[in-house]
C-alpha cells in the first residue's frame, strides 16, 4: 500500500504519534484480533470490551465508499484494517456491506483528552446502488466521510469525478457537510493515471488524493491514514460546532 501524495502534519489536530505509546497499546490489544496484528471487524452490535482503566468517550462515524465495480473499495476496507489489498479473484459487492472498527485517538490540546473513534465503513455496490434508489439515499443519510476510490486504469472515471462529488455534495445536509477523500487504486497495473493527474485534481479542488498500489499492507501504513481519516473528522467537527481552528 503506497501512498505519493501526504498531508502537512506540521500542525495536526490530533497526536499522530501517541498511538505508538505504551497507553495506546492498551487500547490496541482491545481493537485488534488477538492472533493478528490487525483491526478487528466489531460489526453492528459489539464495542470493545474496555476495562474501566481504559473507558473514554467514543464518537462515531458513517464513512461511505464510492465507486464502480472492481475498483477496489472492499480492498481499500481491508488495507485500513491492516490486511492485504488485493482485488484478485474479489468478488461483487452486493448490496450494502458495513465494516466496523475503532480508533483511540489523542487530541493536542493542554489536558490532551483521549477519544475513542468507531468507524462505521460503508461499502456499497455500485450495481445495487445503480439499481435501486433507496441504496442510495440509504447509504447517504448523515454521512461523515465519502472516499471516492477510483482504479488508475479507469480514466472516464477519473473525468467522471469532481461532477460526482458536486451531486453527492448536493445529496447530503448543508448543515452536516461530509469529508471527501479520493483513492486511486491499482497504480501497479496498467495505469493510465498519472501522478500529475492527481497532483492537478487535488490542486484545483483542494481534496485530498491518495495513489494506493496492489501490494501488501500492514498496521504500521494503515496506521498513517486511519490516523488521517481521525484527523479530518475532528477538524470537521471542529468547524461545524464553530471553534476557530489556528
Amino acid at each position: 500500500m503506497t501512498t505519493l501524495m501526504t498531508d502537512n502534519q506540521s500542525n495536526t489536530l490530533l497526536d499522530h504519534q501517541w498511538i505508538n505509546s505504551e497507553q495506546a497499546a492498551e487500547y490496541l490489544k482491545v481493537i485488534k484480533d488477538r492472533s493478528d496484528n490487525q483491526l478487528r471487524d466489531f460489526s453492528l452490535l459489539f464495542s470493545p470490551a474496555l476495562s474501566a482503566t481504559l473507558v473514554v468517550k467514543q464518537y462515531r462515524y458513517k464513512i461511505l465508499l464510492i465507486g464502480k465495480t472492481g475498483c477496489g473499495k472492499t480492498s481499500l476496507i481491508r488495507a485500513l484494517m491492516g490486511k492485504e489489498f488485493s482485488t484478485v479473484n474479489a468478488q461483487p459487492t452486493l448490496g450494502i456491506q458495513t465494516t466496523n472498527v475503532y480508533w483511540p485517538v489523542r487530541v493536542n490540546q493542554p489536558n490532551k483528552p483521549l477519544f475513542m473513534f468507531r468507524l462505521d465503513f460503508w461499502d456499497v455496490g455500485y450495481t445495487s446502488s445503480t439499481r435501486y434508489d433507496y441504496i442510495d439515499s440509504d447509504s447517504m443519510d448523515s454521512v461523515d466521510m465519502i472516499i471516492f476510490v477510483i482504479s488508475a486504469a479507469d480514466r472516464e472515471s477519473f473525468n467522471e469525478l469532481a461532477a460526482l462529488i458536486e451531486e453527492k455534495r448536493k445529496q447530503s445536509s448543508t448543515n452536516r457537510p461530509f469529508v471527501s477523500l479520493i483513492f486511486i487504486t491499482k497504480f501497479d497495473q496498467y495505469a493510465v493515471l498519472t501522478d500529475s493527474d492527481a497532483k492537478e485534481f487535488q490542486a484545483r479542488y483542494n481534496i485530498p488524493v491518495y495513489l494506493f498500489s496492489n501490494v501488501y499492507s500492514n498496521m504500521r501504513l494503515a496506521t498513517s491514514y486511519l490516523n488521517l481519516i481521525a484527523e479530518k473528522l475532528y477538524k470537521r467537527d471542529l468547524e461545524l460546532a464553530g471553534q476557530v481552528l489556528s
